[in-house]
């Protein structure tokens, strides 16, 4: 009888004390062991690796396993996560984009190179608004950070515990070096919370930033999410409609 085929997409099998986390592609195992090893080295809160290895031709890594509660969304619980990430981005790198091969100089021709695919696959799919929005954005006048920072970049509810002492952050394999406002914009959009009062939580946190700026990279998360969906195998249309209605209602 031969072995069941692994499924193309991530799988998490939980042991005491550990997670074994199997990857659809190579390159999420690469990004977060890098991660998870920059972040040992800051002190920051997050699983370790214990081990790491392949199984049935799919990287594998063996991950402590962290205890606490995963938020919900809204302002309370993003009280919480902004000074973690706060942390996560004084961790700098190379160069922009992936950890394992951060090839850009400089952020605007990584987030370029980004919007032109998004522009190419929602064009090719028939979001044509949603391509035109994305090819305006190519030339936006965003400012360039000093340096590389870590991101998260997928800050989702569900990538975060909450325990007595600190905030842990999960699920690293998405992380690139980039703009911090990114960070927040996806958060923002993730925990519910509208840009003008995550703004007011920024700048409570005395993290600099501007509105337009935050608004700004919400649309380029939206466009992400957008693009995804419809490139998913299967599609997605019921996300693909709410992310394009989550779009127009910003820049409108």
């Amino acid at each position: 009888m031969s072995a069941p085929a692994i499924p193309p997409t991530n799988r998490l099998l939980h042991l005491t004390g550990a997670v074994v986390k199997i990857y659809r592609e190579p390159w999420r195992a690469q990004t977060e062991r890098a991660a998870l090893q920059r972040l040992s080295e800051a002190g920051v809160r997050a699983p370790s690796v214990l081990a790491g290895g392949s199984l049935r031709g799919r990287q594998m890594l063996i991950l402590r396993r962290l205890h606490g509660t995963a938020p919900g969304g809204g302002e309370e619980a993003m009280r919480r996560v902004i000074p973690y990430l706060h942390r996560v981005h004084q961790i700098t790198g190379p160069g922009f984009g992936r950890l394992f091969a951060p090839a850009s100089a400089t952020w605007g021709e990584y987030l370029r190179k980004r919007l032109v695919a998004y522009q190419a696959a929602l064009a090719r799919h028939g979001y044509h608004e949603a391509a035109a929005t994305a090819e305006a954005l190519t030339g936006a006048p965003l400012p360039e950070p000093d340096a590389p920072c870590l991101l998260h970049n997928d800050p989702e509810p569900g990538n975060f515990l909450f325990g007595p002492a600190a905030t842990a952050g999960l699920d690293w394999e998405l992380a690139i070096y980039g703009v911090p406002v990114l960070d927040y914009a996806r958060a923002a959009h993730a925990f519910s919370v509208q840009p003008v009062r995550m703004s007011r939580l920024l700048t409570r946190h005395g993290i600099p930033h501007s509105e337009e700026t935050l608004g700004t990279y919400r649309s380029v998360h939206l466009l992400g999410r957008l693009m995804s969906a419809v490139t998913a195998t299967p599609p997605d249309p019921v996300a693909a409609r709410r992310h394009e209605r989550d779009l127009i209602t910003k820049t409108t």
